[in-house]
């Protein structure tokens, strides 16, 4: 049986607020049960109004996300230009020290820069820029020296973001599009200083405490609420599965549990062959039946901590938390031996498999593209002989398979 929505938030609202007005104080829990963002008191609410006094909008949002592919594709020239010259400051190359650390943090300046165009800043993306500030005040790096390399990182990103829209001989774009990036990078200042100021959590006076707790009962009611909303509106119909509206946040939202807790995070993409086929024969009836079927067998063979979607017409996708690559396999290949078990008109499954973490995390596009990519590469093989399908990086054909 798989998981649908995910409603811990909400559930943890409520059990922090009922031990908040038992002990009339707030509840005093282990840093190491909370996150950055929990301990400093960093909300959703508290995320838009830092963005509202610095008129950080949609629309900047927008403008940001727009130069994501240029930026992608000149990724590493940015990188390695970045550090060519933070590499002449004497104070920055001490605080590196060897190769290993380099490699390290090109690696993660990498994914950085690429989220500074990733259109979505929220929450998650509050908790990563609160770790960068905690690991620079680990390693010693001082706010002039954070300040001095954002200066200059700033400079050239506004020059790609020059050359990204020149084509257009646009110059209020332009403009536009650096003024965007100065405020988000304005609100990563923000949110990194704070982790310099506020090592520890303050104490806070009783009456901003009842604020905190009425506020809390609210958010938790607001989230009860909107949970029950996403999920009517999150299922697919006739398949029973999750549907591709709340896909992409789902995804993105294990992607961050993965990275944070360092495991591995599993996504399976398959589709069906043969099932035009049935539909132009037998008709949308017959069709629409054979979904209702493969919802049923997906929902029925993967686990209970798994999310499974119908990603569109004959195309699923199933996320796999904590999951590594062969324990998805052996899933994939149970889903489609239950599946022969069943009445499927013949139908089979070309199936997708990728995994990242725990050593490497891409961003989510990537992430689908290459389980996409791997089904794609099963669906060529069902082409030559019918049957199931699976394919995945390392895979290794023998005879019959």
């Amino acid at each position: 049986m798989s998981r649908d929505l995910d409603p811990s938030e909400s559930i943890q609202q409520k059990k922090r607020l009922e031990e908040k007005r038992r002990q009339a104080l707030p509840a005093q829990t282990l840093l190491t049960q909370r996150n950055l963002a929990e301990q400093m008191k960093i909300t959703e609410r508290e995320i838009e109004e830092r963005k509202s006094l610095i008129g950080f909008s949609d629309s900047d949002a927008k403008a940001l996300r727009e130069c994501k592919e240029y930026i992608i594709k000149n990724i590493d020239r940015i990188i390695t230009e970045f550090y060519d010259d933070q590499q002449t400051i004497r104070a920055v190359e001490l605080i590196i020290g060897d190769a290993e650390t380099f490699n390290r943090l090109h690696a993660s300046m990498k994914n950085y820069v690429i989220e500074l165009f990733d259109g979505y800043y929220d929450l998650a993306y509050v908790e990563k820029r609160l770790r960068i500030g905690k690991v620079h005040k680990r390693i010693g790096v001082s706010p002039k020296l954070y300040i001095s390399a954002l200066v200059r990182l700033e400079a050239l990103l506004h020059r790609e973001v020059l050359v990204a829209v020149k084509q257009e001989n646009n110059c209020t774009q332009c403009d536009q599009k650096r003024d965007s990036l100065h405020k988000l990078l304005m609100f990563d200042v923000q949110l990194v200083f704070d982790t310099y100021i506020n090592s520890m959590i303050a104490e806070i006076s009783s009456a901003r405490d009842e604020i905190e707790i009425y506020a809390e009962s609210l958010e938790a009611t607001v989230a009860e609420r909107t949970a029950q909303l996403q999920e009517l509106s999150s299922r697919d119909a006739l398949t029973g599965l999750l549907n591709q509206r709340s896909f992409y946040n789902i995804l993105r939202r294990e992607i961050s549990r993965a990275e944070k807790n360092r495991g591995p995070l599993s996504l399976v993409y398959f589709d069906l062959n043969k099932f035009k086929s049935l539909n132009d024969t037998q008709g949308h009836k017959a069709g629409d039946e054979l979904l209702a079927l493969v919802g049923k067998n997906t929902r029925d063979s993967v686990r209970d901590f798994d999310i499974s979607f119908r990603y569109g017409g004959d195309e699923f996708v199933i996320i796999m938390p904590d999951t590594l690559l062969g324990a998805a396999v052996t899933v994939c290949n149970q889903m489609a031996s239950n599946f022969d078990k069943l009445k499927n008109q013949g139908v089979t499954f070309s199936i997708g498999v990728h995994q990242m973490g725990p050593d490497r995390y891409t961003d989510m596009d990537t992430f689908v593209k290459a389980a996409d990519a791997y089904m794609y590469q099963a669906k060529a093989e069902s082409k030559k002989f019918p049957g199931h399908y699976v394919r995945y990086e390392g895979f290794v054909k023998e005879e019959g398979n």
